[in-house]
């Protein structure tokens, strides 16, 4: 399964820098409408400002940062009438994508197990945002088994834009193994070739992101008892 990426391949400083940003949104080490600091992160990574500024850049365009003109790059941060409005979005073009699939071959299947077991891995081994970044790589190498491309490029760009409260709203050390069990069973209804039951898995965790709630001055989905795998 492809990465979660929509931009062109980076220098190595570059991309040095946005795997460790895009690490620390996604472990919620940087909030939500929380500021890069740009000496820090220059200091952190060991590059000079113009690879960081080019990976700030990046980071801008997919959606996971926003630019002030004479303030510096923050983590986006959407209101509870924007996340409604993004995560509509993600409802429409993802059922539109699940209208039908290629099925995936053996291969494909073993390599989504490989994915499972490896999520479930890095939750107890304390690395939740790799953890996270495996999680969204598991659904939407699910939806590129459709054939509707244009649209799945839509629905990655999406779930670039919501990963700033990925870690807000789904806790994958909490039960690592009830995490890897829901995802084994994903596997086995896609063997099954179960088109009804995957889109209701699948389009389960967008429903909830839907209805979020406002919680600490941001917005998360509700569902607590099925958070470790809401997107």
């Amino acid at each position: 399964m492809s990465r979660v990426s929509v931009t062109k391949p980076a220098g190595r400083a570059t991309a040095l820098v946005l795997s460790t940003v895009r690490a620390a949104i996604l472990s919620g080490e940087l909030s939500p409408g929380e500021q890069i600091r740009q000496q820090v992160w220059a200091d952190r990574t060991g590059v000079s400002r113009p690879p960081l500024r080019e990976a700030l850049e990046i980071l801008t365009n997919e959606g996971l940062l926003v630019h002030g003109l004479n303030q510096g790059y923050f983590v986006a941060k959407f209101n509870r009438d924007e996340m409604e409005q993004l995560y509509t979005m993600r409802l429409l073009l993802e059922r539109e994508a699940l209208e039908e699939i290629e099925w995936p071959t053996d291969a494909q299947l073993a390599e989504l197990e490989n994915v499972a077991d490896d999520i479930e891995q890095h939750a107890r081994s304390g690395r939740p945002d790799i953890a996270l970044q495996e999680l969204a790589e598991f659904y939407l190498g699910i939806y590129e088994l459709s054939p509707k491309k244009l649209i799945v490029e839509e629905v990655k760009r999406l779930w670039i834009r919501t990963a700033a409260y990925r870690s807000l709203s789904v806790d994958v050390s909490a039960d690592p193994g009830r995490s890897g069990q829901r995802l084994h069973v994903i596997v086995d209804v896609l063997r099954a070739r179960d088109l009804p039951r995957l889109r209701e898995l699948l389009l389960r965790p967008t429903l909830r992101g839907r209805s979020g709630v406002a919680v600490g001055g941001h917005v998360m989905p509700s569902g607590a008892d099925e958070r470790r795998v809401a997107g």
